[in-house]
């Protein structure tokens, strides 16, 4: 029996990066295929849809394994303060729709499994609006706040499954090919898919889309330059046991 392929990542984790190359070779090079198909973080979607996919992702989520039969799971992960700053970055900039409603409900927000930080809910306001109007660090601590349901599911998958491989953001910049030969291996495609594959994942690279409007500052330790003292003690009073976890430097 075939596995169902299965891509979990986060928010600003390359997720559009990812998603290009998963579409040009299943949806455009093989359009009478099964195809990919990305859900966001609307798990009740994915559950009930994945299984028709070649290639099923989804976003800041941990799932349930035993509603997945056999399965191949990749997974890329991030540092989460990097996540954080990301985040802030793009929302402030209201690159997307769903950060330019006004008022936000967490029915608006579920398709992206965020949490709709408090002094926005007494803003009234855009969640772009909101970031514009306040200092940096206040920023901050609303995405942190933004993110609480992305990093406690970051917290939550296991370790050491055979079926489940992770990259880290971190070790994917500059070896695009690298990585996607490592995944396309796991997956267990074909030689044909495998080959096209790394030219995909070669021409959707970070290196070769520098000006892409999704890509603000790809360097890692950005969190170092941006948490204040505060903000570094409100996310380490929620997150250092998921540093440690995951085997990111404490400093």
């Amino acid at each position: 029996m075939r596995a169902h392929l299965i891509h979990c990542s986060y928010h600003k984790c390359l997720t559009v990066y990812y998603g290009r190359v998963m579409d040009a070779l299943f949806n455009r090079c093989q359009p009478w295929g099964r195809g990919f198909r990305h859900f966001n973080s609307h798990l009740d979607d994915f559950y009930g849809g994945f299984e028709a996919h070649r290639v099923a992702s989804v976003n800041n989520r941990t799932l349930d394994l035993d509603r997945l039969g056999n399965f191949r799971i990749s997974r890329f992960i991030r540092d989460p303060r990097d996540l954080i700053v990301s985040g802030y970055f793009y929302h402030k900039r209201g690159a997307e729709e769903w950060v330019r409603i006004d008022s936000p409900t967490a029915a608006d927000w579920y398709f992206a499994n965020g949490l709709v930080p408090e002094g926005l809910r007494d803003a009234g306001s855009s969640f772009a609006e909101y970031l514009q109007a306040i200092p940096e660090e206040e920023g901050l601590l609303a995405e942190l706040e933004f993110r609480k349901n992305h990093l406690e599911s970051m917290a939550q998958w296991p370790t050491g499954h055979p079926d489940i491989v992770t990259f880290r953001y971190e070790d994917i910049l500059g070896n695009e090919v690298t990585v996607f030969r490592e995944l396309f291996d796991f997956y267990g495609l074909s030689p044909l898919e495998r080959g096209l594959g790394r030219w995909f994942a070669k021409r959707y690279s970070i290196r070769k889309r520098s000006a892409d409007p999704h890509i603000r500052n790809p360097a890692s330790g950005q969190w170092r330059k941006h948490f204040t003292p505060r903000v570094k003690q409100a996310f380490d009073a929620e997150y250092s046991g998921l540093i440690r976890q995951l085997e990111y430097p404490a400093d």
